[in-house]
């Protein structure tokens, strides 16, 4: 049998966000590398991200700044310079929905005395917004709580990923439907198996996300252990177009220190606008019947929308694991995480906004272990990855 031998400096396994922004940080630095996806780019926790990056202020609405908090407080300012093209990566053709997250509380006291602490703690970040500067939902004269502006745009991720996969695309390929077969020597993985495809690297780096299991396992690895910590998020769309749903980017405060219901919007390919639903609604929803979810959901968007006459709406619910390295009683990661096991790297950003500081600690880690920039051909007999279809596109369908 034939073997199809393809070189390169550092193969990635796994086409999300986060092998994304590091193959483009590495490319840019002048190495060879291998994107290796085994199904599409994105189709998993990527593309059922809201898209906010992320500063820190949901985790301190308690008025607290927590370790959360702190790691990821840098992030909007990174992801900014590289929107503005003045980055590390040229992110000036993303689409970007609003640059500012905002946060509401409703009229009731305890939802307002949230809000309040919530601002002490974050004056650098979060700023109130005078009734003479709302816009949208939000003008409205109905509306008669506390609005916040947070200093955490919001993508369309969609859009992300296509200019994430511009730089050598060729090199963004799919696997073949093998399962991947690891060999060693000497205590280092020397090459990387899909039937008869061969890949020999310096480094090998995963970052599958959810697929990491399967992958952990191919290796014999008892450590680091995954977790997956399920959401079920909700949709929802004007049934008649022409009556379609405000823009909305915001959380809403409830009396407890995370929001009840996180909403972003988001087209379809018909241009009809999509709420998606997160927070505490979309956890707490986690292994209930998708009718009684959506349910809950109609009367919350009464109760934090009062003020709003929504129109006939069709619905659609979307279970997505986030896919992490193992914390007890399955809490949140505070930061990036990467393990290496010699020249095998297992990363995890644990959030979308994290991605920048995951490939710092990986890039620094390859380059203390001596990787250099070698001369590679063109990988051959693989088809490119192509880029998953939106959520939006495909939630509502039959």
């Amino acid at each position: 049998m034939t073997r199809n031998i393809i070189t390169t400096d550092v193969a990635i396994i796994g086409a999300g966000i986060a092998g994304l922004w590091l193959y483009n940080r590495l490319s840019q630095l002048g190495y060879h590398c291998l994107l290796l996806e085994k199904d599409q780019i994105g189709h998993a926790q990527t593309l059922s991200a809201q898209g906010i990056i992320h500063g820190g202020s949901k985790y301190a609405l308690n008025g607290i700044l927590s370790n959360a908090a702190e790691a990821i407080s840098q992030m909007p300012a990174r992801w900014k310079a590289c929107l503005n093209g003045s980055g590390e990566l040229d992110l000036s053709g993303v689409r970007v929905f609003t640059e500012h997250q905002l946060l509401w509380s409703t009229q009731s006291l305890s939802s307002k005395m949230v809000s309040f602490f919530a601002s002490k703690a974050l004056q650098s970040r979060m700023q109130s917004i005078a009734k003479s500067a709302r816009t949208g939902l939000f003008a409205d004269p109905g509306f008669k709580g506390a609005l916040y502006q947070l200093d955490e745009p919001v993508l369309d991720v969609y859009s992300l990923l296509q200019t994430l996969t511009q730089q050598q695309p060729q090199r963004i390929v799919k696997t073949p439907d093998q399962p991947a077969e690891f060999m060693r020597e000497q205590g280092r993985l020397t090459q990387l198996m899909y039937g008869d495809t061969e890949i020999q690297a310096q480094q090998y780096v995963l970052t599958a996300g959810e697929g990491m299991a399967e992958l952990l396992d191919s290796l014999g690895l008892q450590k680091p252990q995954m977790q997956k910590r399920p959401l079920q998020m909700l949709l929802c769309k004007a049934k008649r177009p022409a009556d379609a749903l405000p823009q909305i980017y915001a959380h809403s405060l409830g009396s407890g220190s995370k929001p009840i219901a996180t909403i972003s919007s988001h087209p379809d390919k018909t241009g009809n606008i999509v709420w998606y639903l997160g927070g505490n609604i979309a956890e707490q929803g986690v292994g209930k019947p998708a009718d009684t979810l959506i349910e809950e959901a109609k009367a919350l968007l009464k109760q934090i929308l009062p003020w709003y006459t929504l129109p006939e709406l069709d619905w659609a619910t979307h279970n997505v694991n986030r896919a992490e390295p193992k914390q007890s009683n399955l809490t949140r990661p505070d930061s990036a995480f990467v393990h290496s096991e010699g020249n095998l790297h297992i990363a995890w950003p644990t959030k979308l906004a994290l991605s920048p500081n995951l490939a710092d600690q990986v890039i620094d880690t390859l380059e203390k272990q001596g990787l250099s920039k070698g001369q590679h051909a063109e990988p051959s007999g693989l088809a490119p990855a192509q880029l998953a279809e939106p959520l939006w596109d495909r939630a509502f369908q039959p």
